[in-house]
């Protein structure tokens, strides 16, 4: 009975340990597949249950299949531990960040769930004092509830929030807007503003809300932005809940669309709320991202308290190269037409 009881336990680890890291392998593939994306985005797991299950398979002798399940988890590793282990201070020179300095801004980015408290989001905003609010499920109620900020953010850009069936999205800042109208895209999550930092030291601002990964319509959503998307003047700063982990492809297209990078350092920022929360850390995922481009200068990057919403806010602290020229940057080309597998 024993013996029967260890070989089926062995036989479940095996299985197990195959199909963990074919759902791991096929995460790379999915620039061409959108359900290899939705896999993609628990990739980090995988790393972690394929590790256990190389641990049990020594432990049952079957180091052949051990050795390179660890492998393909080490691999993977490679490109989701940049982003799951926060680092509070992304760029070691304080010197040129203090508050106030030309060109330096700090930014809160917040999905505030359209059936949230909004005392402790108003809480923090206060607490923080940013200079620019990237908000996200901004509702009618919300829109009420954030009015108590209009004097401390008399620039803003909301779109969507009163929209039937959308979920709005929003800009608030203390700096002013320049002269070019918002860029709206209600049925997108999208709202583009672009703000001056200081004289000569433009920045466009981009709160951006991607629906669920497939089956759901993430990658329709992309597709539908991707033209808009390229044609954004640098520098830009983009924030907001993408429902898509850093290393996934719709991260990916986005950020090269754009010509930006995802921040490293910051950390899970996401966990159903039937979840245990502290588990937060451990077991969730990060769909809350900051991509910056070229010439952006991010000092730190880091979650912040967790408010009534299910996602973690994230504090930003960047800096904003001037212009070499008095011109107006001159917006990127049109990107090209998509692929038939990138329409799928």
């Amino acid at each position: 009975m024993k013996s029967g009881f260890a070989e089926l336990a062995r036989t479940l680890v095996l299985g197990l340990t195959l199909l963990t890291a074919l759902a791991v392998v096929c995460g790379y593939f999915s620039e061409t597949v959108p359900f290899f994306d939705t896999l993609a985005h628990f990739r980090a797991h995988g790393v972690a249950a394929l590790l256990v299950l190389a641990l049990a398979l020594i432990l049952f002798k079957r180091v052949a299949v051990a050795v390179p399940a660890a492998a393909i988890a080490a691999y993977a590793a490679l490109s989701v531990v940049p982003f799951l282990v926060p680092r509070t201070s992304v760029a070691d020179r304080p010197s040129a960040f203090e508050a106030g300095a030309p060109g330096t801004l700090s930014l809160l980015q917040m999905n505030l769930r359209f059936d949230a408290d909004p005392e402790p989001a108003l809480a923090l905003i206060d607490r923080l004092d940013p200079d620019i609010l990237t908000l996200q499920e901004v509702d009618v109620p919300w829109v009420k509830a954030l009015s108590a900020l209009e004097a401390d953010y008399p620039h803003r850009a909301l779109c969507g929030a009163e929209e039937a069936g959308v979920s709005g999205v929003a800009i608030f800042s203390r700096l002013p807007f320049a002269e070019a109208p918002a860029l709206c895209r209600p049925y997108e999550g999208f709202v583009a503003r672009r703000i001056m930092a200081g004289p000569r030291r433009p920045v466009t601002i981009v709160s951006e809300h991607l629906e669920w990964p497939w089956p759901f319509g993430q990658h329709r959503q992309f597709v539908r932005l991707r033209a808009d998307l390229a044609r954004l003047p640098a520098p830009i700063v983009v924030a907001g809940d993408f429902n898509a982990t850093p290393w996934s492809a719709t991260v990916e297209r986005y950020a090269d669309a754009t010509k930006t990078r995802p921040v490293t350092g910051i950390g899970a920022t996401w966990l159903d709320r039937r979840l245990f929360r502290p588990a937060l850390a451990w077991v969730g995922l990060p769909i809350d991202n900051v991509l910056v481009s070229k010439g952006i200068d991010v000092a730190r990057a880091e979650r912040q308290p967790s408010t009534a919403s299910d996602h973690r806010p994230i504090l930003v602290r960047f800096g904003v190269p001037a212009q070499r020229s008095h011109s107006a940057v001159t917006a990127r080309s049109p990107a090209p037409p998509m692929t038939p597998a990138e329409l799928r």
